[in-house]
This record gives C-alpha cells, structure tokens and sequence, in this order.
C-alpha cells in the first residue's frame, strides 16, 4: 500500500463529517487536502514554500479547523430509561448507586462518541414513556414487558443478562414441591406494573386481582415484606432481588420455600429506539465487547451474580 494510500486513511480519521450544515464546504476543503496530498505524493520536488494557494482557499482551510474538531469532541446524549422497581440493587435513584449506574460508568468511561444518561422510572412512568417513543435506549429489559404496539420500533443487542422471576412461598406452608401445583388457587403478590407468564403477562391490576388473586406492591422488598407477615400465600420474586436481600440480610429469605419451576426466564437486552437515530443496536454491541468494556462488565456482572451472554449463558 503507497504513502498516499495511508495518508487518505489518516485523512478519513481527522476530517469526521461535521454536524454542521455544511456540507458543500466540507466537500471543496476536502477536495483542496486531497489536492495538497496529491503534490506531496507525486512531486517530489515539493516544498512547503512552494504551495501556493489563493485567499478564499486559505479560508476555507481555516474553517474546516475550526468545525471538525467540535465534531470529533461532541458527544452525543443518550437517553436510558431504567425501571426503579429493583431497588436498590439495580438502581438507587438518589444515591446513584447499584448495577445500573455502576454498568452506565463503564461505558461511559469506555468511549467518549456517546454520553449515556442514566434516567430512574416507576414502572408506569417508563411504559408511558415506550408507549409516546420519548426513550433512547432501555436498560436490560425483556421484549415481553413491552406493550406489543410499541415493539416494532425496538432493536435489541445481541447482548443480554438472565433474570428470573421465581416463585416463593414460606416454608410453614410447604415441604414440598407440589404445593405449587395449584398456583390458580394460591393468593399471590407481585409488583405493580410487571407482567407475569401465569396471567399472560398482562398488567392490568384489576384483571390480575379478580382473575388470579394477585395483590400488587410497589416493589420486591414489600413483596417478601407480603409474604412473611401472611398476606398472601405465593410471592413473585426476581432472582437478581432474591440474591441480594438474601446476601445483604435485609430480610430473613431462610424463612422462603422456592418453586423448582418458575414463572419465566428471561434473556434482558438493551432495548434501543430505532427511530430516536442516535445509536443502533450494532454499535451498543460493538461498545459492549470492547475488551476493556468486557473485562470491566464481567466483574460487576460477577459481583451482583447476574450470569450473560459474555459467559454464554443462554436459555434452554
């Protein structure tokens, strides 16, 4: 490959398309480096003193230096929308504490083209916001906990976290699995605004309360809180929530019998807008297995216990 050859590369890395309107300008002072490229490859009696270029020329060459810059430095807002209902092991809104924040860092920290914003959200607050397309990209959700209207304008990543919503009960109310056999028959407790394989996933807390004896909270802390004072047989737990009250003892989880079956897993994805035109799917998945990045994320992954993709782990 010639000089000229990787010069043109080195020209395509420092000349970035502005977000400017000027795109005629940015073409002639492309053309004019082209040009200079050209007499510095091809005439070798070429000499800094002998360019000769007019005064309009001079100008647009100073132009394109002062606006690629502010190209190449800019980065662009990124919007994730995260449900609040983990609290606080994937989000402690005001502390800015937990798995979210901590994985947002890293990315952050990773590149510099984009800047993700981390946004908290009750769960209602976040469909609404799916449903009027006022979201950039979703924090590892599952395709199913979206409205179905909304799904057709949503990419997901290659990457993807397991979660599982597990069902408990206390251990004076069974010994044995097939206490959970007539779950239809069992009162229940889950969280207000998820959605459920036993029901459908339908949300609707009147269906839910009428049609399958559930009374909703609103978050999995009061969920177990339900369960332990007696106010429902069955609970509906993620396991990432289950694992962290049981390792912080927040709550006596010794006193919970599991179903060896449960509601649903789930692959979670980042879940991105593809009308927003600000970040696609390819290039989230491209940041997510840069080496650094993955090497970084693997380690908070372990730390909450949350297996991925990155280790293979897929659904069976």
């Amino acid at each position: 490959m010639s000089i000229f050859a990787d010069r043109l590369k080195l020209l395509n890395l420092f000349t970035t398309f502005p977000l400017y309107p000027l795109v005629v300008l940015h073409v002639l002072i492309l053309f004019l480096i082209f040009k200079l490229l050209y007499l510095i490859e091809y005439n070798k009696n070429f000499t800094v003193e002998g360019i000769k270029m007019r005064p309009h020329q001079l100008f647009l060459l100073f132009v394109l230096l002062i606006f690629t810059k502010p190209s190449l430095s800019k980065a662009v807002d990124i919007d994730v929308l995260v449900e609040d209902g983990y609290f606080p092991i994937i989000i402690n809104a005001q502390k800015k504490q937990g798995f979210a924040p901590e994985f947002i860092n890293i990315l952050n920290d990773a590149q510099e083209e984009f800047n993700f914003i981390l946004i908290s959200l009750p769960v209602k607050r976040l469909t609404l916001s799916v449903e009027k397309n006022n979201f950039d990209v979703l924090f590892l959700m599952a395709m199913q906990w979206l409205p179905k209207t909304t799904q057709k304008n949503i990419e997901k990543t290659e990457f993807y976290t397991i979660t599982k919503n597990e069902l408990y009960t206390l251990k004076e109310n069974a010994s044995e699995q097939t206490y959970f056999d007539n779950l239809d028959k069992l009162t229940k407790v889950g969280v207000l605004g998820y959605s459920y394989q036993f029901a459908g996933f339908n949300t609707n807390a009147e269906y839910l309360r009428e049609e399958h004896q559930v009374s909703l909270t609103i978050d999995e802390f009061n969920v177990v809180k339900m369960l332990l004072l007696r106010r429902a047989e069955v609970g509906v737990l993620n396991s990432i929530a289950y694992q962290y009250f049981k390792k912080q003892n927040i709550l006596n989880m010794d006193l919970l019998f599991k179903s060896d079956v449960p509601d649903a897993v789930y692959e979670t994805h980042f879940l991105i807008n593809s009308q927003s035109n600000k970040i696609s799917s390819h290039k989230m998945d491209e940041i997510l297995n840069l080496p650094t990045t993955q090497m970084q994320l693997q380690k908070l992954l372990d730390k909450y216990g949350i297996p991925s993709s990155y280790n293979n782990t897929a659904l069976n």
